[in-house]
């Protein structure tokens, strides 16, 4: 019986296979023709790719993939394939650097003259159309007609980050994407996303990347990625921090430079560049787009906390494979001659933000309260219809281009900011906080002796934890805190970190217990919540005893306790445990956060 049943489900998927391959269940698609397709090289050119000579189906496997750079690298005096890290499940994370100038190492390009840009592809691995485009960049440089784009920048390019996710391959990873016809998964070997790692620095592919950004200190940063979501005209949608960050003058530098000429190249090779795209219904955009606040967990707010220009470009998943490769092609070709026509300013916009006063750092947005103003938006048309199987209504796209007014939703109001100190020490016990500290690239002393500290710490008085898990860690759902001052000795190891240094904004980010990324709420003290001291009954009693003949105080206390919380008058446990908090015996360092401000 169970042989049939085998013998069933896999004639039904194989039956589904070629109906995914027919893309029969997907909305309908727009005509396209653009010019960006003179890019595809004949299939007898020397290095034309698995995604050319598929006409635009499939992408090729890892193993492939870094075959084809490897003997693109030999080939050219141009190009160089680098290691740097390895994943979870033991494959190499590799970079191509491409130097016209043949600088190669992080010494030479870090003080390079020329902008180095630094883009990757495969953060979740399904969506890897940066890899394809990349690839086809890379060959007409290196072999093709466009050296002369290295002479307006250098570029490290990292096919595939999450390599152990792109070998979890099939034709079943993305239902709702065009292409290409097998897809790697979006989570890691250890099913965490590592596009929300960018601040606890959990898994190899964000560690690879925190060390790339801090030796080769790259001038603009691009994570290359594919939609979810609903259905529209733009095919190459992207955006970066524009309102509501913490570098002002590189979002200016993006807006008023970036943004104009990118979109017009695209524009002109028959692309339709948009904003990133948020259905604030999560159905259709009759209800507006809300332009959300990402927190520094994600790349292109990492970059912009660390003052590091940064996009994020999300490729529309409904449109076909080939039509968003080309596209991002256009866009890293154009990407390359903006930064190297603007450098200058884009310098100067970047030393701007780094130099930031920082009395406060706002560690929280929220939506306005005023109505959002409309943009003109290019839709589809789409009507909802009653499904028979569920009985409720749904959307159906019917692939008819419409124009419409809309709300856009901000999300770039203040919601919560502390007040930035002097300095935050972390005592040398909590080793994990310190090495994470280091990958991010801090300034740090470390004590070589012990030393007794003023500090204000946060304790915890009321909490809760969240019932469910996110990325493998238990969150506080809510959370009241009171801070005091105390004298703590430090043991060596211990270290002082300044607030004053370039990434000061994201140190308070990742130290504050209110910023929604910091280590705190992430989940890495949770020891400090358990109390593992107690007192017996037959202690308790002499001992309360004690304490109300010894303590008017004490029993004025007591006494006005039991009036106003009569549950509490009525509990033998909870009155032993408000005397046994009133003792010296009490855990002190209960509930405590073990990081210490200096003010």
């Amino acid at each position: 019986m169970k042989s049939i049943l085998s013998l069933y489900l896999a004639m039904f998927f194989m039956s589904l296979s070629s109906m995914a391959i027919a893309q029969d269940i997907m909305p309908p698609l727009l005509p396209w023709n653009g010019q960006s397709k003179e890019l595809l090289v004949d299939n007898s050119d020397k290095w034309v790719t698995s995604f050319e000579l598929s006409d635009g189906l499939e992408s090729p496997t890892y193993a492939e993939t870094m075959a084809w750079m490897e003997k693109l690298a030999e080939n050219s005096s141009y190009l160089r394939l680098v290691s740097i890290g390895r994943s979870e499940q033991g494959r190499q994370i590799n970079m191509v650097i491409a130097s016209k100038d043949q600088d190669f190492t992080a010494d030479e390009l870090s003080t390079s003259e020329k902008p180095l840009i630094l883009f990757q592809a495969g953060i979740h691995a399904g969506e890897i159309d940066g890899k394809d485009a990349g690839m086809m960049l890379l060959r007409d440089i290196s072999q093709g007609s466009k050296l002369a784009l290295l002479d307006n920048a250098n570029l490290l390019f990292i096919p595939i980050l999450n390599v152990d996710g792109h070998e979890r391959r099939s034709e079943y990873a993305r239902v709702n994407q065009r292409g290409p016809k097998e897809m790697g998964w979006r989570t890691n070997a250890l099913n965490l996303n590592l596009n929300r790692d960018y601040t606890k620095l959990e898994t190899a592919g964000i560690n690879a990347i925190a060390k790339v950004i801090n030796s080769y200190d790259p001038d603009l940063y691009i994570d290359i990625h594919v939609t979810d979501g609903a259905d529209y005209q733009y095919d190459i949608t992207y955006g970066f921090v524009a309102t509501g960050g913490y570098s002002p003058e590189i979002s200016k530098w993006l807006s008023g430079y970036f943004q104009p000429e990118v979109d017009q190249a695209l524009k002109d090779q028959g692309h339709i560049p948009g904003p990133l795209l948020f259905a604030a219904n999560n159905e259709d955009f009759t209800e507006g787009n809300i332009a959300f606040s990402f927190s520094p967990r994600f790349s292109h707010t990492y970059g912009d906390i660390r003052h590091l220009p940064s996009i994020l470009v999300e490729n529309h998943s409904l449109k076909p494979f080939e039509q968003r490769v080309l596209g991002t092609y256009v866009f890293l070709e154009q990407v390359i001659k903006t930064m190297g026509a603007h450098y200058s300013e884009l310098q100067a916009a970047v030393e701007s933000d780094k130099n930031q006063k920082k009395e406060s750092v706002i560690v929280k947005y929220q939506f306005h309260d005023t109505p959002a103003d409309s943009v003109e938006f290019l839709g589809i048309a789409s009507k909802k219809i009653t499904s028979e199987i569920t009985g409720k209504e749904y959307v159906v796209w019917e692939g008819k281009a419409i124009t419409q007014r809309i709300p856009n939703i901000l999300m770039d109001k203040p919601a919560a900011s502390v007040p930035v100190p002097k300095a935050y020490w972390i005592p040398a016990e909590w080793s994990e906080i310190i090495d994470k500290l280091t990958v991010h690239g801090f300034e740090m002393e470390t004590l070589e002796d012990a030393k007794a500290v003023n500090m204000e710490l946060s304790t915890l008085s009321e909490y809760k934890l969240s019932n469910q898990p996110l990325e493998g860690r238990f969150r506080f759902q809510s959370f009241e805190l009171e801070k005091e001052n105390s004298t703590v000795m430090l043991n060596p190891g211990s270290v002082r970190v300044k607030t004053d240094q370039p990434l000061g904004e994201l140190l308070v980010i990742l130290m504050e217990p209110e910023s929604v990324d910091s280590f705190f709420q992430w989940g890495y003290f949770h020891s400090i919540l358990s109390q593992t001291e107690y007192m017996e009954t037959y202690i308790m009693e002499p001992l309360i005893s004690n304490m109300l003949s010894e303590d008017a105080d004490l029993k004025k206390r007591f006494e006005e306790e039991k009036t106003i919380n009569p549950d509490f008058a009525k509990s033998p446990r909870e009155i032993y445990r408000w005397f046994y908090e009133q003792t010296p015996y009490f855990d002190q360092n209960w509930k405590v956060i073990p990081i210490g401000r200096e003010w």
